[in-house]
């Protein structure tokens, strides 16, 4: 950042809603956004098996911004076919939402917001023709118009005319909102959908995307997931990307005088919890509120008021702490010693199973039994064959 990166002095020209609009649409490069952004980028290859990742971060991290990136990147990636064939789009991205009651996940409204990313003409009309209809499941249900089953086979065909290759879902988190033992059940879902349309999938959201590793160890063996960290303070080079981002942010506040924020750098990280995205909203409500108050400037004492409480910010510190803690690795000789217990419990389990004797001669096994009755001696012969002997040929009523 150099020091003439500031706003331009003609913004200050415009009118209030002008200046506050372009505080909000400020988004800044920092070295956890730059990391996470190739990190995912490098796991996407066009020409491999579609696949899925998971790049998860503490809340207010700013994964929404990381996934508007790495969406930019990839349309960048594929500018020269777009423009020869307008009909392609590489990737697109789309939010979950989650459930509003029940626990239960809303697949339609989810496909739907596919379709819209399209721009797909008729979604409320989408209906499975003849071809399409599977002869096990019941015609009333899946021959209906916007059923669940149309969305999902216009969603697919929509991806494979489009030549899209990626998929990107922000709050993926939601997805898992459901009966903990429907859990593995979503993962499944977005699976197949990856497998059918031939996408890649990126799941963005919480240390909630964890618990999908505990479902598939398939995932685990893939290792497809990119870690998004907060900015730790006791990092020296953590602390030094953090007070340049607030520097920058100080930098392009629309006011007649520069506010001086990086003097209060340790109040602004604690406040933060070391998370860009929610310093870059506290900021954006205490910018509103000085501009719609008609402010030259603003100082810490006004910034604070829009802050939130130590209460949240220990929340999600907490939060992330459990997350990193999942995702950090264990030592070598974890796995060393948790082979040898397991071995050595086997090894228990036989000994004390050969440690039951039971004397030649004793009674103690026949004694459990019950008394059967003695078995019938079987009958030999050929199943189906008649017995020689003369069948009765005089009838048991007249005919006269």
């Amino acid at each position: 950042m150099t020091a003439n990166d500031r706003f331009p002095q003609s913004l200050l020209q415009n009118p209030i809603n002008v200046r506050k609009e372009y505080f909000y649409r400020k988004t800044i490069g920092h070295p956890r956004l730059e990391e996470a952004k190739q990190n995912a980028l490098s796991l996407i290859d066009p020409s491999a098996y579609p696949d899925i990742m998971i790049v998860t971060g503490p809340t207010g991290v700013g994964k929404t911004t990381l996934a508007m990136k790495i969406q930019d990147q990839l349309l960048e990636r594929n500018m020269e076919r777009m423009q020869s064939d307008k009909s392609h789009l590489p990737v697109i991205r789309v939010d979950a939402i989650p459930p509003e009651k029940e626990m239960k996940f809303d697949w339609s409204d989810f496909y739907t917001r596919i379709l819209q990313a399209f721009s797909e003409p008729c979604i409320s009309q989408k209906q499975l023709f003849e071809d399409e209809i599977y002869l096990e499941q019941p015609i009333s249900l899946v021959y209906g118009k916007n059923s669940l089953a149309a969305l999902r086979r216009a969603v697919e065909k929509t991806m494979r005319m489009r030549g899209t290759r990626t998929l990107i879902i922000d709050e993926a988190n939601h997805l898992l909102m459901v009966d903990p033992k429907h859990l593995r059940r979503q993962f499944e879902i977005i699976k197949s959908l990856s497998q059918k349309c031939n996408v890649t999938i990126i799941l963005i959201g919480t240390y909630d995307l964890l618990q999908i590793l505990e479902q598939s160890a398939q995932l685990v063996r893939r290792g497809l997931v990119v870690h998004m960290a907060r900015y730790d303070d006791y990092i020296p080079a953590d602390k030094k990307a953090f007070g340049s981002a607030l520097l920058t942010f100080q930098r392009h506040m629309p006011f007649k005088i520069e506010p001086d924020l990086l003097k209060h750098l340790n109040v602004f990280y604690l406040k933060s919890a070391g998370c860009i995205g929610i310093l870059k909203k506290w900021l954006n409500n205490a910018v509103r509120e000085g501009l719609n108050s008609d402010l030259d400037t603003i100082d810490l004492d006004f910034i604070l008021q829009y802050a939130h409480s130590n209460k949240s910010i220990q929340t999600v510190l907490n939060e992330a702490f459990i997350g990193e803690s999942k995702l950090k690795d264990i030592d070598f000789r974890e796995l060393r010693l948790m082979l040898k217990s397991h071995h050595d419990n086997l090894g228990k389990i036989t000994t004390q199973d050969s440690d039951v004797n039971i004397p030649p001669g004793s009674d103690l096994v026949q004694e459990a039994l019950p008394k059967l009755p003695p078995a019938k001696k079987s009958v030999k012969g050929q199943v189906g064959k008649r017995k020689p002997k003369r069948d009765p040929t005089e009838m048991n009523y007249g005919l006269f």
